[in-house]
This record gives C-alpha cells, sequence and structure tokens, in this order.
C-alpha cells in the first residue's frame, strides 16, 4: 500500500507571517493538529499543537503561562519537515514516524505539496486488522503520567515536555476521571475577557530578622487554570485483554490521542496511537 492511498488532502497551510490566533483558528475549525507553513509556493516548516504548548511557558515564571495568539508562526513553527513522495510505501512511512518521533510526513510531488499523512490515518486504515494480532496489554504503556485535579496548567505542560509525552491521566487515587491532551492546552482559555491572564493575588509574609516579628508582605500572581478546569471528564477506558481494534476504534470515535487502560476501576496503563503503530509495524500489514 502507498501513502497516496491512506494521505489526508487538502491540506490546510499558512504563512509565516501569520498570527498564532490566526493559526489557532484554522486548526479549530478545520479539526486538525497541524498546519503546513508555505512561503512562496515552497514547504517551509509545520505547525502543530505540540509546537504551540512547548512556547507557552517560554519567558514566564513558573507559575505563570504566557499567551502568544500575537505572536507570529515564524516564531513557534518547526523548521525540519519531514516528507514522502505519494508512491512511498505506508510500512516505510510508519518506520520513518516511529524512527523520528513525528506524528506527521508531508506528502510531496517533487515540490509540490499535494497532502499530509498522519498517524491517525493509519490506526483508522489499519484498526480492524489490529485486533486479529494483538490484545491491548501486549501494547500499552505501563509507565503512564499522571496529575491530580489540583495540578496547575503550568505544570502540566512542563510534565509534558519532561515526559515527551502528548497526553496526561488525571487521577482521583488509581481511578482515571479525566484525560488532559495536548490539544486542550494549546487552546485553553488563558485570558479573562476583561482582565487578561486569569490570576489571583496570594498574600504572605515573612520574617525580616532572625527571632523578628513578620514584617514583609509580598504579593504573588498565579495562574487560575488548574487541571480541573481543562479537563476531558468521564474518559472512554479499555481493558487490558480487550483486542487492540477496540482501543483503536475508542480512539476514532473519541478524538483521543491516548486511552486509559484499567483493571476494574485501577488505572494500569495507556494505549495511545504511536503504541498501536508499533503493533502495526510489527505485525507488518499490507
Amino acid at each position: 500500500m502507498k501513502v497516496r492511498e491512506l494521505m489526508s488532502a487538502p491540506v490546510l497551510v499558512v504563512k509565516p507571517t501569520d498570527t498564532l490566533a490566526h493559526a489557532k483558528r484554522l486548526m479549530l475549525r478545520g479539526k486538525v493538529k497541524r498546519l503546513v507553513v508555505m512561503e512562496r509556493g515552497r514547504v517551509v516548516g509545520l505547525l502543530t499543537v505540540r509546537d504551540i504548548v512547548s512556547r507557552l511557558r517560554a519567558g514566564s515564571p513558573s507559575w505563570r503561562l504566557r499567551t502568544w495568539d500575537n505572536g507570529l508562526v515564524s516564531r513557534v513553527m518547526s523548521r525540519e519537515v519531514h516528507a514522502v513522495s505519494p508512491g512511498t510505501d505506508v510500512n516505510k512511512a510508519v518506520v520513518m514516524m516511529l524512527d523520528r518521533d513525528v506524528s506527521s510526513l508531508v506528502v510531496l510531488d517533487g515540490e509540490r505539496l499535494v497532502g499530509i499523512l498522519t498517524k491517525t490515518d493509519v490506526v483508522r486504515h489499519f484498526s480492524g486488522l489490529l485486533g486479529k494480532r494483538f490484545k491491548v496489554r501486549e501494547l500499552m504503556s505501563r509507565d503512564v503520567v499522571t496529575v491530580n485535579r489540583r495540578q496547575s496548567v503550568a505544570r502540566i505542560v512542563e510534565m509534558m515536555e519532561e515526559c515527551n509525552v502528548r497526553s496526561v491521566v488525571v487521577t482521583e487515587g488509581k481511578k482515571p476521571v479525566g484525560v488532559i491532551m495536548d490539544r486542550d492546552l494549546a487552546f485553553a482559555q488563558l485570558e479573562h475577557p476583561e482582565k487578561g491572564v486569569r490570576e489571583r493575588e496570594v498574600r504572605y509574609t515573612r520574617k525580616v530578622e532572625r527571632g523578628g516579628r513578620p514584617r514583609g508582605r509580598y504579593v504573588k500572581y498565579v495562574a487560575l487554570l488548574t487541571a480541573d478546569d481543562i479537563m476531558r471528564r468521564d474518559p472512554v477506558t479499555v481493558y487490558p485483554d480487550a483486542d487492540a481494534a477496540e482501543a483503536a476504534a475508542l480512539m476514532m470515535e473519541s478524538g483521543m490521542s491516548g486511552i486509559p487502560v484499567v483493571e476494574g476501576e485501577e488505572l494500569v496503563g495507556i494505549v495511545t496511537k504511536t503504541d498501536l503503530l508499533r503493533g502495526i509495524r510489527r505485525a507488518g500489514f499490507e
């Protein structure tokens, strides 16, 4: 099977001089997580929700997120573009995605943009075959990045970057109660409609001298947004002994990039599109 048979086309594009606000509106309207950046008819970069998330904290204190909506696409986009031709074998494209840790490949016919191949495209096509080969437990990741409801969004951004993941599971005890994906962070309402960045005042005192009376008063502002504000509540889950095809179908239906794996109500793992792609590579589907 060739890339041309699975790729998505046409492709939404932006210019390096467009604002991030414009790019995010395009993503939301098109229900996509990436835009190809073009200049003078040539592909010069790729803008993904992950690029947007990685810039949220840039230049800001650790307790506060910075919005970049008025910034230019050129400041945030990835300039390294991974491309394939329409005639590339899909299995080769899958290996490229996994080896290079990318979620999509731009499809070029010479220098002409003709489509884009994403993990979603591949999983959607092969999902029915996965159940004939794998149980969820054979593909799932057992190390899950978890947070509680009160975790700040700024810290969640940090954790995603540090752990190189695109989603975290919100838990109460060992029970999953929500999921936060990179696009939830990218499109989070970080600004108050009247007051700008949502924040609260925290007042505290400290002793100026050893043994002295507390007399130094300081004010600190912190972002109000927490996991509870933006998480997808009551996420769909799957059991370890379920067919991998069931997990793939749940991803396609729910739009989730990762499905929590549970035994009873206890979180034991997560199965992601990357995990499913590894299964597709192992099986060598044609």
